[in-house]
């Protein structure tokens, strides 16, 4: 009788192991041809974003903290030391950023951040400030430092200039400053636990929580298709705010049911879903709120589920990536490789997708 238990636990074993691999071999040959076909990053939080191009040196470039420039400044309120961002001062989205660095004779790198808005639905009246400082200052005591809060996360940036300071507060009409964490090595915010693929794994400069999203091209049409069924307008990527669009995919929200890719030759986990707050409702050209609360009205009827680790019902686009490697370069064009799939749909944290994960390692 014991051998008899024990063959049908084998059986039972090996059968079990069989559909695990299965899986993962199915998963990977799905999304076989897809391929870069943006890349974007936001250098101050919550303001326009820069799209990165393939003749740009840096462009792409994997730091410690995610893209090279991406969300290492942020606006901040005074009164509360919170980040500050379109989902209460939408106009924001009409600051656009533009950055350099370049090392004087004497080996000091000077950061330039120039930032220029434009007001009103024509954008016809612009005004500017272009704020220059040292970086070996920035690491400093030579700069004051600050505490400042994302969400639940307290952390120690740099304070830029006074001159930022009302420059900022006169266009958002807020009493508000800018600090920065321009350096890589400097800075500690750990991803949330859980979520490391390594001790140490990083969250960012001031993200929200993780340091790369990813959306697809087909997943934006279907979003629109929907939209122009509730006979509303359609959008642009740029409502969603990714760092990666890929395109060439085998179904829209085919990036659910991904637990780990390559894009090039760099790996990434896929952390999780990404939830979605009122910013895609503001029109990133004009920063106005849509009135009618497009696109998230019409999302909300395909597109809300309990992710595995969440406790009610959200909103979902794109996914949130934390990488392998700390250095590396994405760029337009790269192809798209799925190493392993997900067992479900948003099924990145489950047991079963763990165990095609481990599985990975060695089919």
């Amino acid at each position: 009788m014991m051998w008899f238990v024990l063959g049908v636990l084998l059986l039972g074993g090996l059968a079990f192991v069989a559909v695990v691999v299965g899986k993962l071999i199915a998963s990977r040959s799905k999304d076989s041809g897809g391929f870069v076909s943006a890349v974007y990053i936001y250098p101050v939080k919550s303001c326009k974003g820069m799209r990165l191009l393939k003749k740009d040196d840096d462009a792409g470039q994997i730091t410690r903290l995610g893209f090279k420039w991406d969300r290492r400044f942020m606006v901040v309120e005074r009164k509360s030391n919170l980040f500050v961002s379109q989902r209460k001062y939408p106009k924001m989205a009409n600051i656009e950023p533009w950055l350099s660095a370049s090392d004087d004779s004497d080996g000091t790198t000077m950061v330039t951040l120039k930032l220029t808005y434009a007001a009103g639905r024509t954008r016809s009246t612009t005004t500017t400030h272009v704020e220059r400082f040292s970086l070996q200052d920035a690491k400093t005591d030579k700069m004051p430092k600050q505490e400042v809060k994302v969400w639940g996360d307290t952390m120690v940036a740099t304070r830029l200039s006074d001159d930022a300071a009302k420059w900022l507060s006169s266009v958002l009409d807020l009493d508000c400053y800018l600090v920065t964490v321009i350096s890589d090595s400097d800075h500690s915010r750990p991803v949330a636990k859980g979520y490391e693929v390594f001790s140490g794994d990083q969250a960012g400069g001031f993200p929200d929580g993780f340091p790369f999203l990813l959306a697809s091209k087909e997943s934006l049409a279907l979003v629109n298709s929907k939209l122009k069924q509730d006979h509303a307008q359609p959008i642009p990527m740029d409502r969603f705010r990714p760092n990666i669009v890929v395109e060439g995919v085998s179904e829209p929200f085919a990036e659910d049911h991904w637990a780990k890719i390559m894009i090039g030759d760099v790996d990434f986990r896929v952390a999780k879903p990404c939830s979605r707050c009122s910013m895609p409702c503001v029109d990133q050209k004009t920063g106005t709120r849509n009135k009618d609360n497009q696109p998230t009205k019409t999302m909300r009827k395909f597109r809300s589920f309990r992710w595995v680790k969440a406790d009610k019902l959200d909103v979902y686009f794109g996914q949130n990536l934390i990488c392998y490697q700390k250095q590396g370069r994405i760029i337009e064009g790269d192809p798209v490789k799925v190493v392993c799939g997900t067992w479900y749909k948003g099924g990145q944290k489950s047991i079963l997708t763990t165990v095609m994960l481990a599985l990975a390692r060695f089919i």
